[in-house]
């Protein structure tokens, strides 16, 4: 997952498709609506960079990554952006902020409930006194369609890729095998990035947030068929 070849054309393609910049005041908007003056922020599972840039003009921005070929990528994007590569399940930067995020789904991409646990804590622990955590979950369970047919062709400076995959499902996973034809000057280049999500239930979402003491709400913001969860510590947990 992730590796250098999918790293080096996804900005081409999710900026082609898909509004950072929007995201970026959407994060800020729902911080600013729990806490006043939010000034710094963590994004886990920062990928490429693309919210740090749009977030940095709101905040002091710091980001974490599991893929050591999208750290590469953001790194030489935002060279002034502190990027650490890092486990969501077991980080730990010594440091707090008032506002932690993560988006796009990348807890998704987490094993089980207990690592959804073991990660939503981390990043629960990670969130200031009197701060938010802000996290866009997969789409729940409660919500898989079962699988469908994704495809899209994007053309950005002269290159051209097209992307092809049917997501699937097995057992409490969804699954995708999706393909990419990328046409460049020199030729037309074909690799299959493999996606392995996990279908968490609301409740086990819910339960996550709960086990870290905060209280989560999952807002109709973002994309509807995920939903964005907001959460603040419990006033006993903050205490």
């Amino acid at each position: 997952m992730y590796d250098d070849q999918f790293a080096d054309v996804y900005d081409r393609v999710y900026c082609a498709l898909y509004d950072y910049a929007e995201h970026a005041e959407l994060i800020g908007d729902l911080a600013r609506q729990r806490i006043d003056d939010p000034r710094t922020l963590l994004d886990v599972g920062c990928g490429t960079g693309e919210h740090l840039r749009h977030l940095g003009k709101q905040f002091s921005v710091t980001g974490i990554d599991l893929s050591e070929s999208m750290v590469r990528v953001a790194r030489q994007k935002l060279p002034e952006i502190p990027v650490h590569q890092g486990d969501m399940r077991n980080f730990d930067l010594t440091q707090s902020f008032d506002v932690v995020c993560s988006m796009y789904s990348s807890i998704g991409y987490l094993g089980g409930p207990e690592e959804l646990r073991a990660a939503v804590a981390r990043m629960a622990a990670h969130v200031a006194p009197g701060g938010v955590l802000i996290v866009e979950p997969w789409i729940p369970r409660e919500r898989w369609n079962g699988g469908v047919l994704a495809h899209a062709t994007v053309e950005h400076e002269g290159v051209t890729i097209s992307r092809m995959g049917r997501w699937r499902t097995e057992g409490t996973r969804s699954l995708v095998d999706m393909h990419y034809l990328v046409s460049e000057p020199d030729g037309v280049r074909h690799f299959v990035d493999h996606q392995d999500l996990a279908l968490y239930s609301l409740a086990e979402y819910e339960d996550a947030f709960d086990q870290a003491g905060f209280e989560a709400s999952l807002l109709p913001a973002g994309r509807a068929d995920r939903g964005v969860f907001v959460a603040i510590a419990r006033p006993e947990a903050a205490g």
